[in-house]
Parts: structure tokens; C-alpha cells; sequence
């Protein structure tokens, strides 16, 4: 079933379509930065000299190859939590049909609905987490097949079903609202379970290895934005 085919939405806050630095975690931001010339040395080595960095310290990994970050700051998800309530106005949460079922999670594609705000969230990409990637498994992002607002409300089934993010090779979910809404969190099979982290903060992992689920939320809204993202095609 398609979507109806609606203008794009115009965001309220121009603020949120600034590649900018007010939007993320300061500290996070600085170790990024110091890592520059070890990333630098790692990519001019072409594979011979390893990756020593901050960022594989900072980072915190909550089970085997599972990790997260603080990304952006309180002020940026109160913005987008405003600016979710005005985009409801224009249209809907809508799941993606070509899924499972049991996968399907209402959700706004941002490439397709607000073109601005899904340019902004491709800066951080490139320039916050990419260099965090190269830290912690040497590989990097190339595009994104998809950045989404999800809203996870699985108050009518028992919990997600378990998957793999088939057209990602990382993804990347954060938390808007964490503490608006009862259970939640991230299981991962036979690795563990991240329960709902800070909002603003990054979950991150590889997507074609971790089989994983969302756990149910009994009542409120969880909105989450999602990364799916790709690294380069082989030749």
C-alpha cells in the first residue's frame, strides 16, 4: 500500500536544518575532533597502521559489539519533539507495508517527507559518527538508505519481532523521549539487553550480524530517529 502522496513539510524551526554544532553533545564533539590526525595516519596507511584513538574509551559498549554515544543535546530533542507534533498535522505516521507485519513500526521517512531535516541528520553522519565507526571496526558510511522518525508503540502486541535491518549495514537508533513512556529498550539475540538509554544518547551496531527486537512499550509513545546506513559498494 502506498503512502498518499503529500508536499513536503516545511520544518518550523529553521534551527534543525543548520549543519551545526548546538545540536550535539560537546564532548562527544571534541573527541571526535581529537581523533582527526589518528584517523588521518589510519587512512593514509591504506590498512597497514591500526586505530588508536579517545573515541574506543569514550565509547560504552553495553554487549559484544553493541555500543553507544552520547550524540545530541536535551535542546535538540525537545526541537524535534515539537516539531514532530506539527508534522502530525500534515500527515501521518505511516508503517512501511513491504515489511513483516510483526516488523511493521509506524514511522516518517525523512528523505521523502522533510528533504531539509534529512540533510541535516546525513552532516552528522559524515562528520560525528563516521569518525566514531573508523574507531571502533575501521569502516565507514558512504549514504543512508533511510533516516525515520519511528514511533515505537507496541502496546498492542507483546513485543517487535526479531530481525535484522536487511538494507542497512549500521544502524543507529536514538531516543527522543526516554522516561515519557513505560518499557522499551533493545534485545539482542543471544547478547543481551540495552534498556531505553538517555534521550539524545546513540545506540549503535552492525546490522547484518546482530539478529535483534524492540521490547514492548506498554503506555505513551517512543519516538525514535533511526539511522540505516550504508557503507561503500565493492567494486
Amino acid at each position: 500500500m502506498d503512502s498518499p502522496i503529500t508536499p513536503p513539510y516545511l520544518v518550523k524551526n529553521f534551527l534543525l536544518t543548520i549543519k551545526a554544532e548546538w545540536m550535539l553533545n560537546q564532548t562527544t564533539l571534541s573527541l571526535v575532533r581529537d581523533s582527526a590526525d589518528s584517523l588521518k595516519e589510519y587512512a593514509e596507511s591504506e590498512g597497514q597502521e591500526g586505530v588508536t584513538n579517545v573515541l574506543q574509551d569514550y565509547v560504552k559498549e553495553h554487549c559484544n559489539d553493541v555500543y553507544s554515544v552520547s550524540l545530541f543535546t536535551e535542546e535538540f530533542c525537545d526541537m524535534m519533539l515539537d516539531e514532530i507534533e506539527n508534522m502530525k498535522k500534515h500527515f501521518d505516521f505511516i508503517p512501511n507495508y513491504e515489511e513483516d507485519t510483526l516488523r511493521q513500526i509506524p514511522e516518517i521517512v525523512l528523505s521523502e517527507r522533510c528533504p531539509e531535516l534529512y540533510n541535516s541528520m546525513l552532516g552528522v553522519v559524515y562528520n560525528v559518527l563516521n569518525p566514531i565507526f573508523v574507531s571502533i571496526w575501521q569502516r565507514y558510511i558512504e549514504t543512508a538508505s533511510s533516516i525515520q522518525i519511528a514511533n515505537y508503540n507496541l502496546e498492542n502486541k507483546k513485543q517487535g519481532a526479531w530481525h535484522h535491518d536487511s538494507s542497512a549495514d549500521i544502524s543507529v537508533v536514538v531516543p527522543l523521549n526516554t522516561g515519557d513512556y513505560e518499557g522499551g529498550g533493545t534485545e539482542f539475540f543471544k547478547r543481551g539487553t540495552v534498556e531505553p538509554l538517555p534521550r539524545g544518547h546513540a545506540l549503535f551496531f552492525p546490522s547484518f550480524t546482530h539478529l535483534h527486537r524492540g521490547l514492548a512499550v506498554g503506555e505513551g509513545d517512543r519516538y525514535l530517529l533511526v539511522f540505516w546506513l550504508k557503507g561503500p559498494v565493492d567494486d
